[in-house]
Order: structure tokens, then sequence, then C-alpha cells
């Protein structure tokens, strides 16, 4: 006697939505993981960028003599291809007069 193979040809309801219960959980899981990444991608980029405008500050110190204004910066031979812009609001960063150090976008900013 010859048994017959069944064929099926389609997923059932209950394995579709072991499925999408399953997709769920892990995109619950990793976005939140992603956009803590780029958040935190972000601010270490603030940081770097200020730390580079620092160091320009005090190449422009030691071959001026004098503090510069923050579009002093702009000179090819500091930032050739421009001066950056934080990378978490877009906005420009200040120059504290004073104590020649970059102080963020704002007074008091990170």
């Amino acid at each position: 006697m010859m048994m017959k193979k069944s064929r099926r040809s389609a997923f059932s309801l209950l394995e579709l939505l072991a499925v999408v219960v399953i997709l769920g959980i892990i995109a619950m899981v990793v976005i939140p993981r992603i956009n803590f990444s780029a958040a935190t991608a972000k601010e270490n980029s603030c940081f770097q960028n200020k730390a580079e405008l620092n160091s320009a500050v005090e190449r422009y110190y030691f071959d001026n003599g004098s503090l510069p204004a923050l579009g002093d910066l702009n000179d090819p031979a500091y930032f050739p291809d421009g001066l950056p812009n934080c990378p978490e609001t877009g906005a420009a960063y200040t120059l504290d007069g004073v104590t020649g150090r970059v102080t963020g976008h704002t007074a008091g900013s990170h």
C-alpha cells in the first residue's frame, strides 16, 4: 500500500503569529540600543571636535602671540574643510575670550 505524501504549500496562522512575535521581541531589544549608540557617538564626536578646536586655538596662539576669534581658525592651515559644528544640535561652538577654550555651542553646554 502506497502512502501519499502531503505537501504543505503555506504557513499556518499560528506559525506566522510566532514569527511576528519573535521579530517584535527582537525589535524591542535592538532599536533602543541603536538609538543609544547613535546618541553616544554624537556626544563623543562633540567632545572630539572641541578638543580639535582647543588644539587649533593653542597653535594659533603660538603662531601669532594672541588668542584668536573663532572665525580666525577658519583658515585652511587650521581647518581646511571649515570649522566643525556640534553633531548633536548642529550649532556652532563658542570660544571663551578669557580662557581661550572652546566651551561648546553655548556657554555651559557639555
